[in-house]
């Protein structure tokens, strides 16, 4: 598989930390930031964000805080509301109102940012990011919850990361987890998404703090009052086959849309969780046609 390079790269200094920006096309045309998932990085973007540009656009693709080659998160309880930070500080760099497109965690992000700062964003596309399943948020203590999380802190601060020895067995791990992926953009994500180690080995680029994720409330009703506040275009697409990470009940899911006041919904057949992956001309058509 051979996917085109970015026209150019760059690290865009926020002040509080220092963000990677992926860019395609010319950058006077009107900006497409793309997001993308936990544990991914910009470069997963490579074979779409080119022919978005095509369609005349600036498509820029970011490593979110803690992913690639963009800063740490340290700590996590507050990565969602630093996110969003670097999202509007990302927006007004680019030239808002934009079109966002997220992918999964980043389908979230592009949400509540539509919801936040609504100024800043023109329309959002929504790939298999609408949340997860409902039991996930159910805390039924939160004091021991947060004691939990305390403790996990403490630990990852000091636990150094696996080490692997090849950009193969890298791309096996993820292969084993995504089965979906095809083992080629299992190499590239790797290829990209990974750093030599203290032990010269190769480790994920991602924090391993994003696996505490946050130890506040977060329930399925928060999450609709949040949809309901959005009030630019959203393009939902989601793929019809079982897969991991997009086990969102029916129900839910439909819930979900139906708090949104402007929502199309397309479930694309051939396609798990990374629907973009799956079926890049399908999501391609989409998108061109939502965007007009």
């Amino acid at each position: 598989m051979e996917l085109p390079e970015p026209d150019r790269a760059e690290l865009l200094d926020l002040g509080r930390t220092v963000l990677r920006l992926w860019h395609w096309g010319d950058p006077t045309q009107p900006p497409v930031l793309l997001v993308h998932g936990g544990w991914d990085h910009g470069r997963m973007w490579d074979g779409i964000a080119p022919r978005i540009a095509a369609l005349g656009y600036h498509a820029v693709a970011i490593d979110i805080r803690g992913h690639g080659d963009s800063g740490r998160l340290h700590t996590s309880g507050t990565y969602w509301l630093m996110h969003q930070l670097d999202l509007a500080q990302v927006a007004l760099h680019l030239g808002p109102p934009l079109r966002v497109v997220g992918h999964s965690f980043g389908g979230g992000l592009a949400m509540s940012m539509a919801a936040a700062i609504p100024e800043h964003v023109d329309r959002v596309v929504n790939i298999d990011g609408l949340g997860p399943p409902p039991e996930m948020m159910i805390v039924e203590d939160h004091a021991a919850s947060a004691a939990q999380w305390i403790a996990d802190a403490e630990r990852l601060w000091f636990e150094p990361q696996r080490e692997y020895a090849s950009v193969e067995e890298l791309a096996e791990r993820r292969k084993a987890i995504n089965t979906r992926l095809p083992m080629e953009w299992c190499l590239h994500l790797a290829r990209h998404g990974s750093k030599r180690g203290p032990g010269g080995g190769l480790t994920w680029k991602s924090d391993q703090h994003m696996r505490l994720g946050s130890p506040g409330p977060f329930s399925d009703e928060s999450l609709r009052a949040q949809y309901a506040r959005i009030r630019c275009p959203v393009l939902a697409l989601t793929g019809a086959e079982p897969d991991q990470w997009n086990d969102l009940p029916v129900e839910t899911r439909d819930a979900r849309l139906d708090a949104i006041p402007d929502v199309r919904h397309h479930r694309l057949a051939g396609a798990g969780h990374y629907v973009h992956i799956e079926q890049p001309d399908a999501v391609l058509d989409r998108i061109a046609e939502f965007f007009g």
